[in-house]
């Protein structure tokens, strides 16, 4: 694997380990080979995106499921509005929960707005 999780003694997380680089498809080693390092910390975040090779890993090793509902994933866009000045409220924050969708779809809808007249607009439908 390109990564893995070090673990002190006592189970809890010590770093993590980088994977070798610059090894070819049999895994030997090449021109541009750099040997992989361990990275201890005090604290270990783990940022790798929703169905991660480490998060899978860690939510099996202690349990981080158990008694829970499975994931759910969901997709958003979101834009970039210029407007008005006369209509722009500097910090105003607005969610909305299922509008504008349908009772048996999860997701809704948010308005950002932002400095310079900018309005962040975006909306997340669960898959």
């Amino acid at each position: 694997p390109a990564a893995e999780i070090l673990f002190n003694d006592d189970g809890s997380v010590k770093g993590v380990a980088t994977g070798n680089m610059g090894v070819n498809r049999e895994g030997e080693p090449t021109d541009a080979f750099q040997l992989g390092m361990e990275l201890h910390a005090k604290y270990t975040l783990f940022a790798e995106g929703c169905r991660g090779h480490l998060g899978k890993q860690l939510i099996a090793r202690y349990d981080l499921d158990k008694g829970k509902d499975p994931q759910t994933y969901g997709i958003g866009i979101k834009e970039l509005w210029e407007i008005d000045p006369a209509k722009h409220q500097p910090g105003l924050v607005i969610h909305t929960a299922g509008w504008p969708l349908d009772a048996s779809t999860y997701g809704g809808s948010f308005l950002y707005h932002l400095e310079n007249n900018q309005v962040a607009v975006g909306f997340v439908v669960g898959l």
